[in-house]
């Protein structure tokens, strides 16, 4: 029997309710109390795009379950002709996480996936382990970052199981980044005998969200509108841009989803609206998941404080092609999505210390709408 039969009913239930909300979420104007705030962010980022040499940069603010303000900044194509609209798709790399480990964790909470699951489901995961953790790659084989903190290496004795690994915790009992073991999920999921990882994205979070004109992959059939408005990707030598083949990967728990912000934004006002996961799994990881001073990763999210108050948030970069912001200041009801075609927006964090306070782009956010 189909474990998804059961909750047909519900599931359209849903649907209805989170496509009202997304849809009052689309149609609002910017908060005319705030209009000067706003008018500042967009100065600001047009000179941001401007001094970092991208074409296509896009942006948006979601607050109170409502898009705020939106921005659309220079032209998406080749010969510049172009301009840059609500339209506009980008490939959001590794902002796909948040994205899948939620309909990760909604298949399970469904009883359609056992998150007990050991990674070695996959029936690859030892070789593919034991081959990268003698690498340099340093979330693979370990070191230190930047700052000295000391990188464990993925410990492939460990029973990683799949609700662990959505915490990033391949490597030890404490976070490290790891997106080429993230990568895995969908192997392990297949190799326990669930559904394909687009499938489960598709049903569990992308339909019922209502994220219209996203593509789940290259080769998502349901994607064609999301490939017509690709922003193509370019990488910056010399303050000049250079076009740059697209990349050919396809859709996978740790990168892949080709979206306009819009499309994150319909998520992220089903996700906070409680309509995807259980309203508790979004509170535990704003009041109850104590952070140390290089701050957590938890259900796809990295965790962090600033000034008292608890950032979710995730970063995307595709190296010389794509990169973006996905920032989320839970108690404030305030969301940032800011996407690019070049890797302007990327900061290099650490893989052990979130730290996107650190970002240009995500200070300023933060100073203008958060630190009053």
């Amino acid at each position: 029997m189909d474990g998804r039969q059961g909750t047909a009913g519900s599931s359209r239930s849903i649907f209805v309710r989170v496509l009202l909300t997304v849809c009052l979420g689309l149609m609002a104007s910017p908060t005319s109390a705030n209009d000067a705030d706003y008018q500042a962010f967009e100065e600001f980022l047009e000179q941001f795009r401007k001094d970092n040499s991208t074409s296509a940069l896009s942006a948006l603010i979601v607050r109170d379950g409502e898009i705020a303000w939106e921005g659309y900044f220079g032209t998406y194509d080749d010969e510049g002709d172009l301009p840059t609209t609500s339209d506009t798709t980008y490939k959001i790399a590794s902002v796909t996480k948040p994205i899948a480990a939620t309909a990760v964790l909604a298949e399970g909470l469904a009883g359609d996936l056992e998150l007990g699951t050991p990674m070695t489901a996959d029936a690859d995961w030892a070789e593919f382990c034991d081959y990268f953790s003698g690498t340099p790659i340093p979330f693979m084989g370990g070191g230190a970052d930047r700052l000295g903190n000391s990188i464990a290496p993925v410990d492939c004795a460990k029973p990683t199981t799949l609700a662990e690994m959505l915490d990033m915790r391949a490597n030890a009992e404490t976070f490290v980044y790891n997106p080429i073991a993230f990568a895995r999920i969908d192997r392990v999921i297949r190799g326990a005998g669930g559904r394909a990882l687009r499938a489960i994205v598709r049903d569990r979070v992308a339909e019922p969200s209502g994220m219209r004109d996203a593509a789940l992959g290259w080769r998502d059939p349901e994607g064609g509108a999301a490939l017509r408005f690709l922003a193509e990707p370019f990488h910056v030598v010399d303050g000049r841009l250079t076009k740059q083949p697209l990349p050919d990967d396809d859709f996978r728990a740790a990168a892949g989803i080709i979206a306009s912000p819009r499309s994150i934004a319909a998520f992220d006002i089903a996700y906070d609206a409680g309509l995807l996961i259980p309203p508790g799994l979004r509170k535990r990881l704003i009041d109850d998941v104590e952070i140390g001073p290089l701050g957590d990763y938890r259900q796809g999210w990295f965790l962090e404080e600033w000034r008292g108050q608890r950032l979710m948030w995730h970063s995307g970069w595709n190296e010389k092609q794509y990169s973006a912001i996905y920032l989320k200041v839970p108690k404030r009801r305030l969301t940032l999505i800011v996407l690019a075609n070049t890797e302007s927006v990327w900061w290099g964090n650490s893989v052990v210390k979130a730290e996107i306070a650190e970002s240009p782009i995500a200070k300023a956010f933060l100073t203008q709408f958060a630190s009053n």
